[in-house]
């Protein structure tokens, strides 16, 4: 099963820079995302905007919650493509396109820190023809944008790295199948750069583990896994660092999980919210035959019943 995740991921799940350690900070003012009453189950997430008869996964926000980025793919998702949406007058807008992103290479997973938006690309990196996954980002400078930039070092190694997350003090954190299947790992932050990783103790087992979204504390993971006694084929588990180490995984449950695919999970910069994709019935019916289109959800963190 530990290929079903990579496939799942890989076709459906980050003056000057002032980089990865700016994520998530507090909004500054109240953010598009957040609700007036408490969303204790899963519900869709902006839809007709956001979430629409298309594949969507994987969003992100800017730090004051006003914006959001993520993924949008044709029906048979041979296209790839990052978009957004903003909120204006109580509502969030029609997606639309992003001048880096176009749709000729396979642009997946963003994550906001700062006034970088990373994501995970195909694109050939500088001096290369190789088309494997690695990690880039893009610099945001009022309304323009500046050119796709490769990160070097352990977020663009052999193998495909997907599915960045980054806390608040720059720990970085990542999918990789340099080994054969999914793995989690952290890599510190050195300077500007990301040289090392390492795989993440007492996360990783034989099952596939992937698309790992850290919270902006850095004390909850979320990630999915395959895992034997799952809701479904790839479920979203949860782990808390405590003492240094983290505490055995959890499945989400039933409540939050469902019998088809459940994905590309993200909190939202103040961490009070945690998105996810599932391919559930949703915008549209379930279809008769082939692979579900997918929506993003939304739910309180404090709903998902994980202890402090």
């Amino acid at each position: 099963m530990r290929t079903v995740i990579v496939a799942i991921v890989l076709t459906a799940c980050t003056g000057g820079s002032r980089g990865p350690e700016a994520s998530h900070a507090a909004p500054a003012s109240f953010p598009g995302y957040a609700s007036a009453t408490p969303i204790s189950s899963p519900r869709v997430f902006a839809p007709g905007a956001v979430s629409t008869a298309d594949p969507e996964f994987a969003i992100t926000f800017a730090p004051d919650g006003m914006t959001a980025y993520f993924d949008r793919a044709n029906a048979d998702r041979s296209k790839l493509a990052i978009v957004s949406s903003s909120f204006a007058n109580g509502a969030w807008q029609p997606a639309v396109a992003l001048p880096f992103s176009t749709g000729e290479f396979r642009d997946v997973d963003p994550f906001v820190a700062g006034d970088r938006l990373y994501f995970s690309s195909n694109r050939p990196r500088p001096g290369s023809a190789a088309t494997d996954f690695d990690t880039w980002y893009v610099v945001r400078t009022g309304a323009s944008w500046s050119e796709p930039v490769h990160v070097d070092g352990a977020p663009s190694g052999p193998g495909n790295q997907v599915c960045v997350s980054i806390a608040r003090d720059g720990t970085l954190y990542f999918q990789s199948d340099a080994t054969g299947g999914g793995d989690i790992y952290r890599a510190p932050r050195s300077g500007d750069t990301y040289p090392t990783a390492a795989l993440l103790e007492g996360i990783s087992t034989p099952a596939s583990e992937s698309n790992p979204a850290i919270s902006p504390d850095g004390t909850l993971l979320v990630f999915v896994s395959d895992r034997e006694g799952g809701v479904g084929g790839s479920d979203l588990h949860a782990s808390r660092l405590r003492d240094g180490a983290w505490s055995p995984a959890q499945n989400l449950g039933a409540g939050i999980n469902s019998p088809l695919a459940d994905f590309a999970p993200a909190f939202s910069p103040d961490g009070k919210y945690l998105f996810f994709t599932s391919e559930r019935p949703g915008i549209v019916p379930a279809p008769a035959s082939g692979r579900p289109p997918g929506d993003i959800y939304q739910i309180d963190v404090a709903a998902l019943g994980l202890s402090p």
